[in-house]
This record gives structure tokens, C-alpha cells and sequence, in this order.
């Protein structure tokens, strides 16, 4: 009998579900989500007006960022 396969880890802190299966760009996976990792600035050189956290939306794949947006309404 064969043993199930393991989730995959999921990378940062959250998934989202596309509305559409789309290919990702860097390893030509069709993928159904993407996952968002935050980025912490730590540390400068200068004082700096840059923000000091951000996000960046990766493929659960192969993990390559992929160019889109986070938005919603406030």
C-alpha cells in the first residue's frame, strides 16, 4: 500500500486562491494560488524615508516572486 504524499509547506504568512488557474512565469507550472511573504526591513545605512515593511507575492512552486498586487477594500 502506498503512503499519502505530505502537504507541501506553505511558505510566509498567507495563501491566496487565484479566481483562475494561471502559469507561473519562472517554472511554466499552472498554479491555483500564490503565497505572500512579508519583508521586515533590517537594516540601513542612511536615515530612510523607504517603508519598513512590504510583502512579496511568490510562486508555491518553485517560489520565484511574480509580478501582482495586494489590494483590497479599506
Amino acid at each position: 500500500m502506498a503512503e499519502p504524499l505530505a502537504p507541501k509547506p506553505t511558505l510566509g504568512e498567507a495563501e491566496y486562491l487565484l479566481e483562475c488557474p494561471l502559469r507561473c512565469p519562472h517554472c511554466k507550472v499552472e498554479i491555483t494560488t500564490v503565497q505572500v511573504v512579508r519583508l521586515l526591513r533590517s537594516r540601513v545605512n542612511f536615515v530612510s524615508s523607504l517603508p519598513r515593511r512590504g510583502h512579496v507575492i511568490v510562486c508555491p512552486e518553485c517560489h520565484c516572486p511574480i509580478s501582482a498586487e495586494l489590494g483590497g477594500m479599506t
